[in-house]
């Protein structure tokens, strides 16, 4: 009985043991490097391979590797063929060829860009490619397009659209708030939606007379304060609008309250 039950009990094991093992999966092959050629230059461009290294011009033909800086001057341009791109470096222009590989039929391009303009001609053979533009502020993704437009400086913030069919997606550094561009929008920094910054770029400036203070008001109504009168409030050049202001506040009594802020009260108490 012992050594039935001895046998029993070993069963799993010499069972298991008797099994072949399992095969390793194989490795994953690394994603393949591949170059961005130079197709077109005019005016002066220079590239370095990396960090440290000194600045050399380029010339057409040349191929450039994943992690490649590339600058252009005053008046200066470069376009870029990267696989399934085509890119076209603006003037003024600092960019650095962050990723360029392919992996199998997937091919990911990022292009970083300092400051600067470029255009990109994207042509996506499969649904898996990726392709971005990254700026100090915001990322630029393809969704299903093929001319982009991307230009960004420090002073002046970002400007991201996209000129024919597609569909692009910015996605701003701080926040990760996203939008999406289609064909003749454009958006900011910011992600904003192109209708809402299409909305402010036409939105009339209103100049409301309480937003002034009450120094300002009593400029913009005499001519004989020795208040300076705001720029643009005086003369000929002033607007309808002010002058009509001038007119109803001539009637208006001026006095400085105990705080000593100068208020103005309309006639007979606003009755």
């Amino acid at each position: 009985m012992l050594c039935l039950g001895a046998l029993l009990l070993a069963g799993p094991a010499v069972a298991r043991a008797g099994q072949a093992a399992a095969p390793a999966p194989a490795p994953a092959a690394p994603a393949a490097k591949v170059t961005a050629l130079v197709k077109i230059i005019d005016g002066t461009v220079e590239t370095r391979p990396a960090v440290g290294q000194p600045w050399v011009p380029v010339k057409a033909g040349a191929a450039l590797e994943e992690g490649a800086d590339l600058r252009t001057g005053f008046r200066a341009r470069c376009v870029l063929d990267m696989t399934e791109s085509l890119v076209q470096v603006g003037p003024l222009t600092v960019v650095r060829l962050g990723e360029l590989r392919k992996d199998g039929d997937k091919t990911r391009t990022r292009v970083l860009m300092k400051q600067g303009t470029a255009r990109a001609e994207v042509v996506k053979k499969t649904a898996a490619s990726d392709f971005a533009i990254v700026t100090p502020s915001a990322t630029l993704s393809v969704r299903g397009t093929n001319s982009i437009q991307c230009s960004f400086f420090p002073d002046l913030g970002g400007q991201y659209g996209l000129t024919q069919s597609g569909l692009i997606q910015i996605t701003e550094a701080l926040l990760g708030r996203r939008t999406g561009v289609r064909p003749s929008e454009e958006t900011d920094d910011w992600a904003t939606p192109a209708a809402s910054l299409e909305a402010i770029k036409h939105q009339p400036q209103v100049l409301d007379p309480f937003g002034f203070t009450a120094d300002e008001k009593w400029a913009a109504m005499r001519w004989d304060t020795s208040t300076p009168i705001p720029i643009g409030l005086n003369g000929p050049g002033a607007s309808p609008f002010l002058k009509v202001l001038r007119s109803k506040l001539s009637s208006y009594a001026y006095s400085v309250n105990p705080d000593g802020n100068g208020e103005y009260y309309p006639p007979n108490g606003g009755k």
